[in-house]
């Protein structure tokens, strides 16, 4: 599997994606396998317990850190951050052209009535000051952009904790090889994410912070706020985390629930649902108003998380709205998606469809996803569904939007998975976390299910730089 790095077609070089440390770690890891030896799961044993013992976790469960890392060379890690960082200036141009453009706006029919929310964006760029990108790498050797998660999205502090952790627990598979985890800023600086909140702060305000909230709504998506709490008062803040509803706006701003100015919210909620309760709207109605500076704003929450995102890149209806520089990194990073709805488009070699018989003709190289769910929620790989559940969501995706997206076959390694207790073959993607739009770090998943969610027996793999 190569990647290929380069600015233009003259400058192109396809180096290995996987580091020739990562191939000796996956010839190691196979004899392991193979032998009698306890060594590996001592090991692997050491690390779950200090990862548990440093207070990381995924919503109550073991956090399922696993000793193999995934190691890539110099050149491809500075790769994928001009990468990520290029797409997170993409994203402030999509902001925009939703504002102002009826086409673009066509393609998130969902939120159509929530627009006074939504095209009220900060004066700063860039819009999407958190983010994770997930990816593959796609046949042709690129890396392919899958989902954009601008919203609240997990791993931010942990694990950049967690790499560290790893750093330090003696690794057999790792004996004798040259990796580093320290070159992301993330691993190095576990205040990484807190500082970058402060930041933002500074930069829509002109001034320091000092009280803050990580907010959510019914309990939901608590998983890292304790860090994010903590790491906010370590930074001289006041922070608490509050359910939307126990703040008030009032005319001298965003209150909490004893009357104190909240100058900055974090989100860590389900935008699915939280514009339908009218308990909300004061919350919603403030942070679009700037009575509080909002990270992320609406139009990340709501907008630029959903994958329908995706398709105003890779559709031609809205090339001329990018330069040069952006239509190239598009075509080689962004793979070809589709909101699923009758009508005439382009498909990936750009000839002209109909796109409902083109789902229903091409399903082995496509891929379906509900334009706005989480954690792999519905999505069907077309070569492993039945024709007839195939059929079934091309039909729903009138009511609960879908896209329609090209297939990336994710790539296969060998790793470790804990909660079972076995080496096996896993697919595996890589994630590249940005911060104030700047690469801040990487994480890798790896599962036997083809949709890769930790939240469906999936597992994290340190990134380390050979």
């Amino acid at each position: 599997m190569t990647t290929q790095i380069g600015s233009g077609p003259a400058e192109i070089a396809i180096v290995p994606a996987i580091s020739e440390a990562d191939a000796q770690i996956e010839r190691r890891l196979c004899a392991f396998a193979s032998s009698e030896s306890t060594a590996i799961w001592e090991a692997q044993d050491e690390l779950s317990t200090a990862i548990a013992d440093a207070g990381m976790h995924f919503e109550g469960r073991a956090y399922p850190v696993c000793l193999r890392p995934l190691t890539i060379d110099c050149d491809l890690a500075n790769h994928l951050s001009t990468t990520a960082e290029g797409v997170v200036k993409l994203l402030d141009v999509a902001a925009e052209l939703y504002c102002c453009n009826e086409e673009v706006r066509d393609l998130f029919p969902a939120y159509k009535h929530l627009g006074h929310w939504i095209t009220s964006l900060p004066k700063n760029r860039p819009i999407v000051r958190i983010c994770r990108l997930d990816g593959l790498f796609g046949s042709d050797g690129y890396y392919k952009i899958l989902e954009t998660n601008t919203e609240g999205p997990g791993g931010v502090i942990q694990n950049g904790l967690a790499a560290n952790v790893w750093s330090r627990i003696p690794n057999p598979l790792a004996q004798g090889l040259a990796l580093d985890v320290s070159k992301q800023p993330f691993v190095r600086d576990p205040n990484c994410f807190v500082r970058e909140l402060v930041s933002a702060y500074r930069a829509a305000t002109g001034s320091e912070l000092r009280t803050a909230a990580v907010v959510n709504f019914r309990g939901r998506y608590t998983n890292e706020v304790d860090w994010i709490v903590t790491g906010l008062m370590d930074a001289g803040v006041e922070a608490a985390l509050l359910d939307v509803t126990a703040m008030k706006r009032t005319p001298r701003g965003l209150v909490g629930p004893e009357g104190k100015l909240i100058e900055l919210v974090y989100n860590k909620l389900d935008v699915r649902e939280v514009f339908k309760y009218r308990e909300c709207k004061e919350y919603l109605d403030a942070c679009a108003l700037r009575d509080v500076v909002s990270i992320n704003p609406w139009i990340s929450q709501w907008i630029l998380s959903d994958k329908a995102i995706l398709a105003v890149f890779s559709d031609d209806r809205f090339k001329s709205n990018f330069n040069a520089e952006q239509v190239e990194l598009i075509a080689r990073h962004i793979p070809w998606t589709r909101l699923v709805r009758p009508g005439v488009t382009t498909h990936p070699e750009r000839g002209r469809i109909e796109l409902i018989s083109y789902i229903r003709e091409n399903k082995a190289g496509l891929v379906l996803k509900p334009s706005n769910a989480t954690r792999g929620e519905h999505v069907l790989v077309g070569h492993l569904t039945p024709s007839e559940v195939w059929e079934e969501h091309i039909d729903r995706a009138a009511g609960n939007p879908y896209v329609v997206q090209e297939y990336v076959r994710p790539g296969e390694l060998t790793a470790l998975h804990p909660p079972s207790r076995s080496i096996k073959k896993m697919a595996y993607g890589i994630d590249c976390y940005v911060f104030g739009g700047r690469l801040a770090g990487f994480q890798s998943r790896a599962s036997f299910d083809a949709v890769m969610n930790v939240g469906r027996s999936g597992i994290l793999m340190p990134v380390a730089v050979a």
